[in-house]
């Protein structure tokens, strides 16, 4: 049993149980005030209690994608996205599960998935047809990639005699 993670605010985690038992969980969040705006910001302890609640299930591993701050992105969202990364490692050697990060470019292009969030939805629905109903909105593609993640990382650690 694994676990994939898509990192960022609007990611998600996907928990490979089987083949056919695939369960996802949008990445924990919470408003926060910064001046007069509200953020939307990671709850790290929401996080942590659920990667652990993975491990307890018998997850081994966490798959997770490598990432790295995005061209024009501002100082202080490249730290909150970097934090929030973090968090999810953090968690997953604190619950003990194996983690596997993976370059965007790697899995995408051994599964074959576009660049472009519908059109990745839509690869998603090809792969694991089975499935497709847990993404069913525009703003689910983090759900969609969590889980091909799960795909990808299921198949890498057979290859290799893992999980």
């Amino acid at each position: 049993m694994l676990v994939a993670c898509d990192p960022g605010l609007t990611g998600a985690f996907a928990l490979r149980v089987s083949d056919d038992t695939l369960q996802v969980f949008d990445m924990p969040t919470y408003i926060r005030m910064v001046g007069k705006a509200k953020r939307p910001t990671i709850d790290d302890e929401a996080v942590i209690e659920l990667v652990r609640g993975f491990a307890v299930m018998g997850a081994t591993h966490l798959v997770i994608e490598k990432v790295q701050g995005l061209p024009r992105q501002s100082a202080p969202a490249a730290f909150s996205f970097g934090y929030g990364y973090a968090v999810i490692l953090t968690a997953a050697r604190m619950s003990g599960l194996a983690v596997e990060t993976v370059a965007p470019a790697q899995w995408k292009q051994a599964l074959r998935v576009p660049a472009d969030k519908k059109q990745s939805r839509a690869r998603a629905a090809d792969l694991l047809p089975a499935h497709k109903h847990l993404w069913p909105l525009a703003k689910h593609d983090g759900r969609a990639e969590a889980a091909m993640l799960s795909l990808w990382g299921a198949n890498t650690l057979a290859k290799r005699g893992g999980a």
